[in-house]
């Protein structure tokens, strides 16, 4: 009898209430283990996207880094909504760097780095502060899959499980666009980027690249090897039929994508002459830069349509730019 009632008890408290019983909790990351001894109450994040991270798991920081777009609380639109039903008004650190003392002042009980400029220097004293969770293990920078990122956190602050619904239900969405678009599968395609004259190229475990292959558009095998230890590379304007492939996606600004226009044989390439090049607008460009579960959500509803209009190879074909009211 008396296990009968702990059991109805279990499954009738709150959900954070019973996760709490769970700590403390180890997890394992980049830089070694760390223990969180008690549920977190006051979550910092120092990396540059996981605010969004945070808020799909229902929790709410009280300080965040802004990486950039200077919307309110470091929030874009596809965070808007989450965060305000989170009642969540973070701090926001600004610049590069993480700022440990600005750290240390939110007194945070849980860091969150995983997505972070971060060394062996400054986890350590971050560590002084609070318990850390750096970039997942086992990937090069800035390389982790979203996924493993959200797992991370969700285990550190006691919501795995809503870690996998999360997940469980975007991996549904993609499954379901991708078959709902076959004219997208095994065709070549990449993210790109113009930046000091350059053009930047990714390899495939890139987060832009990553989501375009759930779609069925695969990175040209050749990217891997020019890419460097970041996972990307640069190439000159003189070097754009790198890029000649079935479908790109540029994430540039428009006086950007005017010099790239003005390349001398941009004209003559099959994505200028077939109207395969996906011009982001600073809302795309942005959620694909961030690659988190809610700006992926976000970052479909306008990606898809381009994508499928400009694959068809007809030039007359209008590609639909995606952009919408700022937010936050």
């Amino acid at each position: 009898m008396r296990q009968l009632l702990v059991t109805l008890l279990l499954l009738f408290l709150p959900t954070q209430a019973v996760l709490a019983d769970s700590f403390p909790v180890r997890i394992t990351h980049q830089f070694g283990e760390t223990e969180i001894p008690a549920q977190p109450r006051r979550i910092v994040s120092v990396g540059y996207h996981e605010q969004d991270f945070l808020y799909a798991l229902g929790l709410a920081p009280v300080g965040v880094h802004e990486w950039f777009g200077g919307f309110p609380f470091a929030t874009w639109p596809w965070a808007g909504k989450a965060r305000r039903a989170l009642s969540a008004e973070p701090d926001v650190q600004h610049g590069f760097e993480i700022d440990i003392e600005w750290v240390l002042a939110r007194d945070p009980d849980l860091i969150v780095a995983t997505f972070a400029p971060l060394d062996a220097r400054t986890y350590a004293l971050l560590s002084q502060i609070a318990p850390v969770v750096g970039p997942p293990k086992g990937y090069p920078a800035w390389g982790a899959p979203w996924e493993a990122e959200l797992r991370l956190i969700g285990a550190a602050a006691g919501r795995g499980d809503a870690a996998e619904r999360v997940i469980a239900r975007l991996d549904r969405r993609l499954a379901g666009l991708a078959k709902a678009h076959p004219q997208l599968s095994g065709l070549s395609g990449t993210a790109a980027h113009f930046s000091g004259g350059q053009i930047v190229g990714y390899r495939s475990s890139d987060g832009a690249n990553r989501l375009l292959a759930r779609l069925g558009v695969e990175t040209p095998a050749e990217f891997e090897n020019l890419a460097g230890p970041g996972g990307n590379f640069s190439v000159s304007p003189e070097r754009l039929d790198i890029f000649d492939l079935d479908v790109v996606l540029w994430l540039t600004d428009v006086p950007s994508r005017d010099r790239i226009e003005a390349f001398p044989g941009y004209n003559a390439l099959r994505i200028t002459r077939e109207g395969r090049s996906v011009w982001a607008g600073r809302l795309l460009m942005g959620a694909m830069s961030f690659q988190s579960p809610l700006s992926i959500d976000w970052a479909l509803d306008r990606l898809v349509p381009a994508l499928q209009a400009a694959a068809d190879g007809d030039p007359a074909t209008q590609v639909p730019q995606a952009e919408a009211a700022p937010g936050g």
